[in-house]
């Protein structure tokens, strides 16, 4: 990479995390932007889904994706707030322990590696982000991971959730 390419680079950046100021918010998420509409439709068709169900499952993933792409334009609007990672209650259970052991880690929007943390790590991931205040950030002083605490990969499907395995609980919640 040349001079000229780091710094256009960082001129479409902010210091909030390295979450790009301009241009497409989905190319900072590790996952989101690797995943087109015609990418899940053929994983779904792949874990035997029919149309319905594809469909079904399209318009799972579209609020999904929705979801952790509205805290992340949250973060990068309003510098200063940071991110807490949560495995709600009822999804613990069936969540990686990876996932569940970033249960209420709080990270700094300004964190370094922030892409890397950022989930949901793949689809059918039982973790997700909220956005943390500013205010709230400020009070509580320096956030970190816990040492020795890793984010798991971004990869494309769960290994605990399969896309079957999510077919299924989504038809069931449908019915």
């Amino acid at each position: 990479m040349t001079k000229q390419d780091t710094t256009e680079q960082s001129a479409g950046r902010r210091e909030s995390g390295g979450l790009q100021a301009t241009g497409r918010l989905v190319d900072s998420h590790p996952l989101l932007a690797r995943l087109t509409g015609q990418v899940v439709w053929n994983l779904a068709e792949e874990a035997g889904a029919d149309d319905d169900e594809c469909g079904l499952f399209m318009d799972h993933y579209a609020a999904w994706r929705g979801s952790a792409l509205a805290v992340l334009e949250r973060l990068r609007d309003a510098p200063g707030g940071g991110l807490r990672l949560v495995v709600d209650d009822g999804d613990r259970a069936g969540a990686c322990p990876e996932c569940v052991a970033l249960h209420g880690v709080v990270l700094a929007g300004t964190h370094p590696d922030l892409a890397a943390w950022l989930p949901p790590f793949s689809i059918g991931c039982h973790c997700r982000a909220e956005y943390v205040e500013a205010a709230e950030m400020a009070m509580a002083g320096p956030h970190l991971p816990p040492a020795g605490l890793r984010p798991p990969t971004h990869r494309l499907c769960c290994p605990r959730r399969p896309l079957s395995l999510l077919l299924t609980q989504l038809q069931e919640h449908e019915g």
